[in-house]
């Protein structure tokens, strides 16, 4: 029996890329993405500064706050961090159980 050693685009050289399948495009709904900027701005509230939810979430502070004040929109990642921040499912913090602007542990308004 030989083994035969196989580079990791198949061998077929570059051509492989070119037929690779495309991966979907995942994207919150413009109602998940409200919803994500305020929690993440209730986040904050919970822990003070963006450096601290920052250092948590393990993402830049610019990057979150671009999500936070709308100028850059979320993704499915970072609703995940934030989620695992906050302590509740993806499903809590985006299905819409409590209103946009308030706290989904605790149901305070800020």
């Amino acid at each position: 029996m030989q083994l035969y050693l196989i580079p990791p685009d198949g061998g077929q050289g570059e051509r492989a890329s070119a037929r690779r399948r495309p991966r979907p495009c995942l994207s919150l709904t413009p109602i998940q993405r409200k919803r994500l900027r305020a929690a993440l701005r209730n986040l904050r509230k919970a822990y003070g500064s963006w450096g601290c939810l920052a250092a948590v979430m393990d993402m830049a502070v610019d990057s979150l706050k671009g999500i936070a004040y709308g100028r850059d929109s979320g993704s499915p990642g970072t609703a995940q961090r934030a989620a695992k921040a906050a302590g509740v499912t993806v499903e809590q913090l985006l299905g819409g159980l409590a209103a946009a602007d308030r706290c989904p542990t605790c149901g305070r308004s800020g």
